[in-house]
């Protein structure tokens, strides 16, 4: 499983423009077929680490997936690119069936008539992945679908993220829309990306 990095620094006037704004760090990853979440969060120092590998767990909640939601996560498992998980009737993900899905792809099947958001039997489904943020590590949801009690949905996440600064004070918050200013960067060729935070525009950039 390959491992990414992202290095992000900061001077010492942008640090004190996030703080006098309530503004923190927000890192949204890609992911075909579902809402974006806030995936990960973080007050930052001036040089700053994040790191993570292509691990995925898949997720099953009752939070509705609206813009804002923080997603408590209900049931995870640990999941491998091409498998199907099915929800059961018992609230929680059966084994894996490899061979359902590409080899980049995770599906889950919503099995459970029981869940409900409000009062459709439903859930919100989507991927959980980790990452140590300077040293600390975390997990959160980095995706959010709706998923209808005996439907299917299929999961494609994409080695590219988007870095901007926002208000969010926690990981797996449901966005409507990334901020036009978010800087995008591709793990295409390299698995190490550096940038920096441009204090006089406020965005980042990639580092020279």
């Amino acid at each position: 499983m390959p491992n990414y990095e992202l290095d992000i620094t900061f001077d010492s006037a942008g640090l004190d423009a996030l703080s006098a704004s309530g503004q923190r760090v927000t890192i949204v990853k890609q992911s075909s077929g579902a809402k974006q979440t806030a995936w990960i969060t973080f007050t930052p120092q001036l040089a700053n680490a994040i790191t993570w590998t292509e691990q995925y767990s898949v997720y099953s909640s009752t939070t509705n997936a609206q813009s804002g939601a923080k997603i408590i996560t209900s049931s995870e498992a640990t999941a491998i690119g091409g498998s199907s998980y099915t929800l059961n009737t018992s609230g929680y993900f059966d084994a894996g069936v490899a061979g359902k899905a590409g080899p980049t792809q995770y599906q889950i099947i919503n099995g459970d008539p029981d869940l409900t958001i409000g009062t459709t039997a439903m859930v919100t489904a989507g991927l959980v992945q980790g990452a140590s943020v300077n040293g600390t590590t975390v997990s959160s949801p980095m995706c959010a679908a709706g998923v209808l009690y005996n439907q299917t949905a299929l999961f494609t996440p994409i080695e590219t993220i988007m870095v901007y600064t926002s208000s969010y004070a926690d990981n797996g918050i449901v966005i409507s829309q990334v901020a036009g200013n978010a800087l995008t960067v591709q793990y295409t060729t390299n698995n190490k990306a550096s940038i920096a935070y441009n204090d006089q525009n406020n965005q980042f950039i990639l580092a020279s």
